[in-house]
């Protein structure tokens, strides 16, 4: 509910602080006073665009707040939480300030929020009709959302779940129409990967080959050189060369025998003598590597010529594909499962064919308990219309919804709402589109408002604004809209722009704007000062005192009923 609201430099209103209470609040003035302003206050409070030219001319910004009053358990209340702002005493409060030059600022709860947020926020705590809804009530979608909006929470989660599976769907099928429309871009790559893994599966290379042979034509293209190094370490390691004095084991040897004989004197020796037989080993064993090493050398040019001949042909082979020779066969692997994605039986435009058909198969099973629903809600829905259009004085209006399958589906569903309507008893139905008149669609619009209005109320909706909806009545249905009007007000705060004292009247709450050249005020009338405005709305004079006689007799009227 909507509790305070203050409004700073909009518009025609340099100031100006409105109570709202529960109950039935009408907001009357001559035209062109101002009432607008009001409403676009509450608009910025609701999240709508910011419009710079709002600002009051010589003013720098213009500035609303508003205080809403709302369980801390509400929606609205969490959704304020989550943004970080402060719920005190079960109240809302959110400011808009719109700068005449730069972005709006958006405040909710003491911090400062996103746009977006501030519109989630205001959609829980406040319903806005106005005559742009009559308008749009002429449209087949406006009419499919307001037959949607009958339903209870689990109709909406399946109409949500049908869009989320027609975007998939869409998105399929999209996917398999560039599939298609890549086929010779996609057999040109097969064929390329193709070659390339049909050369490696022909040579047969194995992982560390490259190296490998490297290795092996180094050694190769170096026999002699080999030879000369291995055969020196063998005779300084053997003792073959005279200038080594028998030979590094020989040196040894002799080393271990001196250190012995003296180890009878001193036992550290014979410690060194242990460590030299160790060394003696190694040397040994070296020799012997070394002396095997040398009778395996051989020079053998074919061999040579062979394993050259190998690592050019790899080499060759692999470069369009890799860096190096392992690379190629990591290469090969992705390739193989490149080609069955790009051309196997599990291809990915059989994939994509596969789940397009579980997807349809799942938005033809969808859309028919949808429909099957939306015939359920229309049955209730024009039954509660009709009730409702009797009311207000059009007793043989009939009210009729017609659902009429779409070939191909939209985001919605497969259904095609049309509203229909027959002004008499003996009239053809029409669609609304064609040809009911503002006095008629006014009404209309009125009755599916108070009919949804008790969903928006079970769905926790405390505020309804109706901005003008009595256009284009009077007289007795007049009085029945503010009869309507106030009997949704005993459940819910109902705030209404009107020009016609029969809605007014019914009001428990009137707030007057009056202007005075470019300026704007908004004051709470009641007792004579509110008959003096039903007056002046009833016969243009305020100090009239037939106009008077009946504002009077018209507010204890409405009062009573």
């Amino acid at each position: 509910m909507i509790d305070q609201l203050t409004i700073n430099n909009l518009g025609v209103i340099p100031q100006a602080e409105l109570n709202f209470s529960p109950g039935f609040t009408a907001l009357t003035g001559e035209t062109g006073a101002g009432k607008t302003m009001v409403l676009s206050s509450i608009g910025l409070l609701l999240g709508k665009k910011a419009d710079p030219a709002l600002v009051r001319y010589g003013e720098k910004e213009l500035a609303v707040e508003g205080i809403f009053v709302s369980d801390s358990s509400s929606t609205a209340a969490l959704l304020l939480t989550e943004a970080g702002g402060l719920v005190e005493d079960g109240e809302i409060i959110l400011a808009r300030k719109v700068p005449a030059r730069g972005r709006s600022r958006c405040h909710g709860g003491g911090r400062t929020i996103p746009s977006g947020v501030l519109s989630q926020i205001g959609s829980e705590l406040v319903t806005v009709h106005g005559q742009a809804e009559q308008l749009r009530l002429r449209s087949g979608a406006r009419q499919l959302a307001l037959l949607d909006s009958y339903g209870d929470a689990a109709h909406q989660e399946m109409v949500s779940e049908f869009g989320a599976t027609y975007a998939a769907w869409r998105d399929l099928q999209t996917q398999l129409e560039q599939w298609e429309n890549q086929r010779q871009t996609r057999e040109i790559e097969v064929s390329r990967l193709k070659e390339g893994v049909e050369l490696l599966e022909k040579l047969q290379p194995e992982p560390g080959e490259e190296d490998e042979l490297l290795r092996k034509i180094e050694r190769l293209g170096n026999v002699e050189e080999l030879r000369e190094a291995a055969q020196a370490a063998y005779n300084y390691l053997g003792g073959d060369s005279v200038d080594t004095a028998g030979g590094a084991a020989s040196l040894v040897s002799a080393a271990i025998q001196a250190l012995e004989k003296g180890a009878q004197s001193d036992e550290e020796l014979s410690e060194l003598a242990r460590g030299l037989r160790d060394a003696s080993s190694i040397i040994l064993d070296i020799s012997a590597e070394a002396g095997a090493y040398l009778s395996n050398l051989e020079a053998d040019p074919a061999q040579l010529d062979q394993s050259q001949a190998r690592l050019a042909e790899l080499r060759h082979a692999y470069r369009p594909w890799a860096k190096d020779l392992d690379s190629w066969l990591t290469w090969a692997d992705t390739a193989r499962a490149r080609i069955v994605k790009l051309s196997g039986p599990q291809n990915q435009g059989t994939l994509l064919e596969e789940e397009l058909i579980k997807t349809a198969s799942q938005l033809q099973t969808l859309g028919k308990k949808i429909s099957r629903a939306r015939l359920a809600l229309a049955k209730s829905l024009q039954k509660e219309v009709a009730g409702e259009l009797a009311a207000l004085q059009m007793p043989d209006a009939g009210f009729d919804i017609e659902l009429t399958p779409l070939a191909e589906p939209n985001s919605h569903g497969f259904d095609q709402v049309t509203f229909g309507l027959r002004a008499g008893s003996k009239a053809k139905i029409r669609p609304l589109g064609q040809g009911a008149s503002g006095g008629e669609l006014s009404r209309i619009m009125l009755a599916l408002e108070v009919t949804l209005a008790a969903k928006s109320l079970a769905k926790g909706t405390p505020t309804f604004i109706f901005d003008e909806v009595d256009a284009g009545i009077g007289g007795a249905t007049a009085l029945a809209v503010g009869q309507r009007l106030a009997r949704l007000a005993k459940h819910a705060q109902v705030i209404v722009v009107t020009h016609l004292p029969q809605v007014a009247a019914w009001a428990d709450k009137q707030l007057v704007v009056s202007k005075n050249h470019d300026t704007a005020q908004v004051r709470e009338v009641a007792g004579s000062e509110r008959e003096r405005e039903i007056a002046r709305m009833l016969a243009g004079k305020a100090d009239s005192k037939s106009a008077l006689d009946h504002a009077r007799e018209l507010i204890n009227a409405c009062s009573v009923g």
